[in-house]
């Protein structure tokens, strides 16, 4: 008797399994799934970061040895190819951003049996940020690729309503959805400690530090207000961008001020007893450090960047927005928040909170992949 015959399998395809919301959220979905009897497999290209972990709680980790994204189609074929012939009930493979929704696309050219399902948990946006000609070539073949390939997968899931209605008008597609991600685990219904007005104010970023994140444009905005605000600017987040704003910093004379944290996992450690946080990407998905903030009562300030920001902070409800890459207009967002002490509709707060958490998002998925 065929023991897998039924069981639905799940391979989750994201090519760099690093330490980004991506990947957390993908580690919860997986351990969700893994729960609920589905048979889970994650792949990524090089090393898997969370190896360990998942594979404590049952899931199947594999690590392709290719040096590029595009080289490993032969082996995520061969992968699946195999995956077929143990002959589960159902085979769905979900990949996640754009570049490796292609990859996938091509990888299951012709196989029968397996469902599609490809994710966008940042924004096609980010394919008009390039620093290079070869960069811009790179991106204009990949957003020609996703209209053309697109149509293709039995279904897109994005993460934010906006990225849902880019994709819908943009590719002309209907089978697609939105599910926002499992930021948090509850909603955090306690009350963040405030600075004292004669204390520092304590202003904060949390992500990656790379140059679509915006953190020279914080910091740009926060060294014209040095001598009128008593602050410290702590920076929580690895990435390439950092020798960068070490340099800016310090050719600003900023160093006094700004301190980088490095990565942490405790996100209450992170945010407990902080002013202020805020988020000045080019663009993004929906992040899930603003929510974070949200939820542990840290006011913040987003650009309006395209993606999911101004949904996150409930379109100025919940939130500031300045606009993208504009210091300036940075700068004058956060006067006015200190100047005018502003804090958390708490009970707007907590219901908004709910769409957020993992149990939502995680149940989302399974009514998803029990009717796909």
């Amino acid at each position: 008797m065929n023991t897998n015959s039924n069981k639905h399998r799940i391979i989750f395809f994201l090519p760099v399994f690093g330490f980004g919301g991506a990947s957390e959220s993908i580690i919860k979905l997986s351990k969700f799934l893994n729960d609920k009897g589905f048979n889970v497999s994650l792949v990524s290209i090089g090393q898997n970061v969370h190896k360990k972990f998942l594979t404590s709680i049952g899931c199947e980790v594999f690590e392709l040895n290719t040096k590029r994204a595009l080289f490993s189609v032969y082996a995520l074929r061969k992968l699946i190819k195999k995956d077929l012939k143990k002959k589960y009930r159902q085979t769905t493979l979900i990949s996640n951003i754009h570049y490796a929704n292609i990859i996938s696309l091509i990888s299951c050219f012709r196989l029968k049996g397996i469902k599609i399902i490809f994710t966008e948990r940042s924004s096609l946006h980010e394919l008009s940020i390039y620093n290079g000609f070869f960069k811009f070539l790179k991106n204009k073949l990949i957003f020609f690729l996703v209209k053309k390939f697109y149509k293709y997968a039995n279904l897109i899931i994005t993460n934010s309503k906006y990225e849902k209605n880019y994709i819908k008008k943009n590719f002309n597609l209907k089978n697609i959805k939105y599910v926002y991600p499992p930021s948090i685990s509850k909603v955090n219904l306690k009350n963040n400690i405030r600075s004292k007005n004669n204390r520092v104010k304590k202003i904060i970023y949390v992500g990656n530090l790379f140059k679509e994140k915006g953190v020279i444009t914080i910091i740009k905005a926060l060294a014209k207000i040095k001598n009128d605000l008593n602050y410290k600017f702590e920076i929580y987040g690895k990435g390439y961008e950092k020798k960068i704003i070490q340099n800016y910093i310090l050719g600003h004379q900023l160093e006094k001020k700004i301190i980088f944290k490095g990565f942490y996992k405790n996100k209450i450690k992170i945010f407990r007893n902080k002013d202020l946080f805020i988020n000045a990407s080019w663009c993004e998905g929906l992040p899930n450090a603003v929510i974070q903030s949200i939820n542990y009562d840290v006011f913040p300030i987003c650009s309006k960047s395209p993606g999911g920001n101004l949904e996150a902070i409930k379109f100025g409800r919940l939130g500031l927005s300045f606009k993208t890459n504009d210091s300036g207009d940075l700068k004058k967002k956060i006067l006015f928040f200190f100047r005018n002490k502003m804090k958390l509709n708490r009970k707007l707060k907590n219901s908004h909170m709910k769409n957020f958490t993992q149990k939502k998002s995680n149940e989302e998925y399974l009514k998803i992949l029990k009717n796909l």
